[in-house]
């Protein structure tokens, strides 16, 4: 799984716009993807239980390795310069909807005008994953990997299933784009990075992804997506996308709070005779707290294990320590650690505004106590390709029956 790539997200790119230029590029966002508000549009998936095996069996879905990146949105789209000349523009959306200009520009050909160079493609959202590939040279080179198309020439594409998407994806950006590329190799230099289609394969074919796709990434991958190929894009949390990871792998993003540091003595000689806190000593916790909605935050079940090494390395960092958002794992020992980077420090997720709800905390939990297995998953294969296939026998009439009378049972 890619274990020697370095899984630390990349930076973003760019320059970040302020909150007055930002808004009316949010809210921009939102009409062309016919939405009311400017939030970070953004698909969540949900984490992957024992029962899902069998929802694979129910519908098909798409399946991918789970780069272990930066998650973003990608958005072409023009701006006219004063001489009244109109060029491309590049933003990268972050999970807090920040927006990111980003130069140059990618000047990805229209599709309808593929001989007229002046003509580019605009009114475009992809989501994808920012992260630096390492290459056999010890180079790397920062790729936004795509899995999905939200926008594509102004057009909304949230409402048509995956397969739909997907399929616009490739034939209005990618292809357009590749062969741009592969007539202008200088222009490779001076991409600010490259963008390429994320690899999907059919739910069964669970095995190629672990033997063949994973051991050959020049990235950091923490498991695998299943996406259903015959719904709709879902804002926010996505019922029909599902987070597999290792049992080991499981994490929780958690805001962290330190306790009471212990009080010292004050010298006999000096005016104040008050204790003070001991700042270079350990605090009495490290308390994990976990987001019940509308800034409601709780303490969790359990504190963070940190060993006095690692307090004096985060001590070392020099930088802020309560209210950041950690990433953590339960060890063999059902003890809370958190996630290291390849330097050893924390993996904090300040790309996140907020720590994972409890409704996800629970997920995660449950798939802790209960997980499915690289095995389970190579196991069920040949079932989930068996149901599938007799599910295609069936014909596109009876494909859609089928999942409208799974759509009203889901709601």
């Amino acid at each position: 799984m890619a274990p020697h790539v370095s899984s630390a997200p990349p930076s973003i790119p760019g320059y970040q716009l302020p909150h007055d230029e930002a808004e009316a590029l949010k809210h921009e966002v939102a009409s062309l993807l016919h939405r009311d508000n400017p939030r970070f549009p953004g698909a969540q998936p949900v984490s992957f239980a024992r029962q899902h095996l069998s929802e694979l069996q129910r519908r098909e879905y798409l399946v991918c390795e789970k780069t272990d990146g930066l998650r973003c949105l990608l958005f072409l789209n023009f701006i006219e310069s004063p001489d009244g000349a109109f060029e491309p523009v590049t933003f990268l959306i972050d999970r807090k909807n920040n927006y990111y200009d980003v130069r140059p520009p990618l000047r990805v050909p229209y599709h309808g005008a593929l001989f007229t160079p002046e003509a580019f493609l605009y009114g475009t959202i992809l989501d994808g994953e920012l992260v630096n590939d390492l290459y056999p040279d010890g180079t790397r080179k920062l790729i936004f990997y795509v899995f999905d198309c939200l926008c594509v020439d102004s057009e909304n594409m949230t409402d048509k299933p995956l397969d739909k998407r997907l399929g616009a994806l490739k034939e209005k950006v990618m292809k357009p784009w590749h062969s741009f590329l592969t007539k202008n190799k200088q222009i490779m230099p001076l991409e600010p990075f490259q963008v390429k289609e994320k690899e999907q394969q059919h739910s069964y074919h669970i095995s190629y992804l672990f033997e063949q796709v994973m051991p050959k990434l020049k990235h950091g991958n923490d498991g695998l997506i299943f996406t259903c190929k015959g719904t709709k894009y879902e804002f926010g949390t996505d019922q029909h996308i599902l987070k597999w990871k290792p049992p080991h792998e499981n994490t929780i993003d958690f805001k962290l709070r330190l306790g009471e540091f212990p009080l010292i003595a004050p010298s006999p000689d000096g005016e104040d005779q008050s204790p003070y806190p001991d700042y270079d000593a350990m605090p009495t916790k490290f308390e994990l707290l976990v987001n019940h909605g509308r800034n409601d935050y709780r303490p969790f079940a359990h504190n963070l294990s940190v060993t006095p090494q690692e307090w004096e390395m985060l001590k070392g960092l020099k930088q802020r320590l309560d209210g950041r958002i950690i990433e953590c794992f339960r060890d063999t020992n059902g003890q809370w650690r958190f996630k290291k980077d390849d330097d050893g420090t924390p993996r904090w997720r300040d790309d996140k505004s907020d720590a994972n709800h409890i409704s996800t905390v629970e997920s995660v939990l449950d798939s802790i106590e209960d997980p499915v297995t690289e095995q389970d998953l190579r196991n069920a294969e040949g079932t989930i390709k068996k149901a599938i296939k007799q599910m295609q026998v069936g014909g596109p009439a009876q494909d859609h029956e089928h999942a409208n009378k799974r759509r009203r049972v889901d709601d």
